[in-house]
């Protein structure tokens, strides 16, 4: 196998700073507008749509002239666009989301004015290299599909470096800064002697301004990893400094009293726990970890239970020993793996089982399905509970949300009881639902009557659908 050359190593790494860009584009996306398929979509599309005028422009301008210092210029221009994209995406995400409602739109235009510069240059880059590599037409095809190979190979690495390593180690910033440091010294590989002075210097400034402090909001602390993007923020909740966890724009997933206290601190968690607590479970199942403040509140309450916690991000564990003082209590057995593969392949049966698995404010598709209601039933021991968090609503588009989350429970567990918190909008609220085999009598909760709704199922689930009409309620 021979040995590549210069312009097959540029295709390689301009392969894997793509596909590397791509991920840390839809990270930095979630904290303000989410991460749902909408905003994946749009950053796909608006990044492909970008190359591909990349490679009509870049092909048209390579017949015309085929000089290797092209290329020079060309990576530090794409080199430049990432750096704009480091600095500039927290305030243009804050402009975009305060001056339009839609976050499919948010997401269009955000990914066009961050992302589109540097996948047009990273496209007009392919055709140039291919004019360049071309240096006989009897090996012409062989030439091409050695850079297209090599590009392929370059991004199948940034894809699997990207998601598996460096969203585990540092942050999106960070790896924009590694992004720029590759086209960076790529320029350097073409003609290095070509105009060495000025590109040095350039390049010195390039890296000074890509290693510069980034002020961050006071109180404020941002956390990757490869599951997900989370905010760990300070704030006051009912006269109380509270700290919270997100992973998005429209909600706080976890919280927990800044003053040490363990006590739920949401009405939502409150009231899964006085549900939880009435039952006196041998053993309890809660899918979605978040921040540990649940299972860390119901281990104390219930020294005797054994609580099973599924949460498919195993970085949550040292997050919320490091922000939420979670102390990994005896009783407690983590178990890092997707929630719905777990219900799938569990053997166990539980006496409660607790479902509040939200990215942001909307639930995985995968646990709306008629299928995941039959899983879900084999896991409940006979006279068991599941206490199901939903955001719904008794109108409007909110109330869809609540008849596809109900049907998929109902099915097997027809006995349904639901509290939401007094003075809640009927439009959209927490709803902490009961499902249960035989009836069960509580205090609060009242009856939820059958709302016709056939369950989805795992061919079929509108999930995003579903949630974006809801999220538009209030």
């Amino acid at each position: 196998m021979k040995k590549p050359n210069k312009l097959e190593v540029i295709s390689f790494v301009s392969g894997f700073a793509l596909l590397a860009f791509e991920l840390v584009a839809a990270r930095v996306l979630a904290p303000s507008i989410g991460s749902s398929t909408y905003v994946w979509t749009s950053v796909i599309g608006i990044i492909i749509a970008a190359l591909s005028f990349g490679y009509w422009v870049g092909g048209r301008i390579a017949d015309l002239r085929s000089r290797p210092t092209d290329l020079v210029w060309l990576l530090i221009l794409t080199t430049i666009t990432v750096l704009l994209t480091q600095l500039l995406y927290l305030g243009t995400l804050e402009s975009v989301v305060s001056f339009i409602g839609d976050p499919r739109l948010q997401a269009v235009i955000a990914s066009t004015i961050l992302f589109a510069p540097t996948s047009f240059l990273l496209g007009a880059l392919g055709p140039y290299l291919a004019k360049l590599n071309v240096v006989s037409l009897k090996t012409s095809g062989s030439q091409v599909a050695s850079l297209s190979a090599l590009n392929s190979v370059g991004g199948i690495a940034g894809t699997f470096v990207t998601g598996f390593f460096l969203f585990g180690y540092v942050g999106s910033r960070e790896t924009f800064s590694i992004i720029i440091v590759l086209l960076l010294l790529n320029s350097w590989i073409v003609v290095p002697s070509y105009r060495t002075m000025q590109r040095a210097v350039l390049s010195v400034v390039v890296l000074l301004v890509t290693f510069l402090p980034l002020s961050t909001v006071e109180g404020t602390v941002n956390i990757d990893t490869p599951s997900s993007h989370y905010q760990v923020i300070d704030f006051f909740y009912n006269d109380q400094l509270v700290r919270g966890l997100t992973t998005g724009p429209n909600g706080i997933q976890s919280a927990v009293y800044a003053s040490g206290s363990s006590q739920p601190v949401f009405w939502y968690a409150q009231e899964i726990s006085r549900l939880a607590l009435k039952e006196k479970p041998d053993t309890l199942l809660i899918l979605g970890g978040g921040a540990f403040t649940l299972p860390q509140y119901l281990a104390e309450q219930l020294p005797d239970s054994q609580i099973d916690v599924v949460e498919i991000d195993p970085a949550l564990e040292d997050i919320s020993a490091e922000y939420f003082n979670y102390e990994a209590p005896a009783n407690v057995r983590p178990v890092f793996q997707d929630a719905r593969s777990y219900i799938n392949q569990t053997s166990k049966q539980y006496d409660v089982i607790i479902v509040d698995v939200y990215g942001d404010t909307s639930i995985p598709f995968s646990l709306i399905t008629k299928e995941y209601g039959k899983s879900i039933e084999r896991a409940v021991a006979p006279g068991g509970t599941v206490i199901v968090n939903i955001i719904a609503g008794d109108v409007g588009p909110c109330n869809e949300v609540l008849g596809a989350v109900d049907a998929a429970y109902r099915q097997n567990l027809p006995y349904v009881a639901y509290s939401t918190q007094p003075g809640a909008a009927k439009d959209r609220a927490n709803y902490i639902v009961s499902y249960t085999r035989e009836a069960a009598n509580d205090a609060i909760q009242k009856q939820l009557p059958q709302l016709k709704n056939q369950p989805y199922t795992d061919n079929f689930s509108p999930a995003e659908r579903l949630y974006y009409d809801c999220q538009s309620v209030g």
